[in-house]
């Protein structure tokens, strides 16, 4: 059983909480679907990103990147850097079963996160240059 992620903590970080947020809901279908894909190398892959999260206080770039690593893992982009995954669980996969429909609406909903995470970004950018400004008047 996983451990729940701390969702209302301190943190003044509203991205790390928005990831947080999106573990506690989704931990467990994303170790499934991580699993489903490159065995127990994605479950720990999944795990140690989990893992992560709990201890972070704020979304930092290697979390963001590692993010971003599993979305390609469960889009099936094999093009990921130094990590390979063995590609032959890959054929097992039927397009037309539930898992792969789950596994498309997972990665759906990562990359929604990813979006997210994206516009807090320019939300603090633009209220930094903002600032700035008021600053400089």
């Amino acid at each position: 059983m996983l451990r729940k992620l701390p969702t209302k903590t301190l943190s003044a970080d509203p991205q790390l909480a928005a990831v947080r947020a999106f573990f506690d809901e989704h931990g467990a279908a994303l170790c499934n679907a991580a699993g489903l894909i490159d065995g127990e190398a994605g479950t720990a892959r999944v795990l140690r990103l989990m893992s992560g999260l709990r201890e972070a206080s704020r979304l930092d770039r290697a979390t963001r990147r590692r993010l971003v690593d599993l979305h390609r893992l469960l889009s099936l982009d094999p093009v990921i850097d130094a990590f390979e995954p063995d590609l032959s669980s890959w054929i097992l996969l039927d397009p037309a079963s539930p898992e792969v429909e789950e596994l498309c609406l997972l990665t759906d909903r990562l990359y929604d996160l990813l979006l997210e995470i994206g516009e807090l970004d320019d939300e603090r950018d633009a209220l930094a240059l903002a600032m700035q400004a008021q600053d400089a008047a």
